[in-house]
């Protein structure tokens, strides 16, 4: 998923060529359609030599990370121009001007992290609301400082993860964009969320009443169900969330 502003990435797929412009790229796990597009992205990045990219990842995984893409190079006779920083759950990145990402655990069967984007701004102190304006000038010219900084969840992005990210991280239900998963639909795979480290649309039902998002995104379908499933089930069972859900899957030709 390409963000812009400021020009980052959460995860690489196959390696998109509209990617090759983010600065930035957050993995969130190491699976391959998540990863494998990595070297593609710093080749491109590397071959019209923009800056050096920014590859975060969960620190677990950061040694087989930075062996595929020296691979990669092996196989180019290249040099990427990257730098490759892992991350634990709690560390903070600066991104752009007012932007900072955040990471969270995931619940994947893979060690994992989920991505906050936070954005900075300033606001009226409650002490000085209601004030005429005049009297805010005085004060400011007196050296008081009226205004306080806050910071607003703008999104969320779970990446691959099961239930249990949303008892850990119940901030995601907060952001004012969530991209979540949701993989399996249906009574015959309602075990394989489970076992696969994956959503249910079943999950997500059980917490319809949290979701105070003002967007949904679902994404990573299985390729069992047609999208269509996906959308008449939301419709169906969750009818209080459903005008707010988006749908960000692929369809794939059967």
């Amino acid at each position: 998923m390409r963000v812009h502003p400021p020009g980052l990435t959460f995860d690489v797929g196959r390696g998109a060529l509209q990617l090759a412009g983010a600065q930035d790229v957050f993995l969130t796990h190491g699976h391959l359609d998540h990863v494998l597009g990595l070297p593609y992205v710093l080749s491109r990045r590397s071959l019209h030599r923009s800056a050096h990219t920014r590859v975060f990842c969960p620190q677990p995984i950061a040694g087989a990370v930075a062996e595929l893409i020296g691979a990669a190079e092996r196989l180019e006779r290249a040099q990427y121009r990257y730098d490759l920083m892992p991350l634990t759950p709690g560390d903070r990145v600066p991104v752009g001007r007012h932007l900072t990402i955040e990471a969270f655990p995931s619940d994947h069967v893979v060690p994992g992290l989920g991505y906050h984007l936070w954005r900075r701004r300033r606001r009226l102190a409650p002490d000085f609301i209601g004030l005429p304006p005049a009297e805010l000038i005085a004060l400011r010219e007196r050296g008081v400082e009226t205004a306080e900084v806050v910071e607003d969840l703008e999104l969320s992005y779970c990446g691959d993860t099961g239930p249990g990210v949303f008892a850990t991280e119940p901030r995601v239900f907060e952001s004012r964009v969530l991209v979540v998963e949701c993989t399996f639909l249906g009574e015959k795979h309602r075990d394989k969320g489970a076992h696969f480290g994956h959503l249910h649309l079943d999950d997500l039902i059980a917490r319809e009443g949290d979701f105070r998002n003002q967007a949904v995104v679902l994404q990573h379908l299985s390729h069992r169900h047609k999208v269509s499933e996906l959308r008449e089930e939301v419709d169906r069972c969750l009818p209080s969330l459903a005008p707010r859900i988006h749908l960000l899957v692929e369809e794939v030709e059967r």
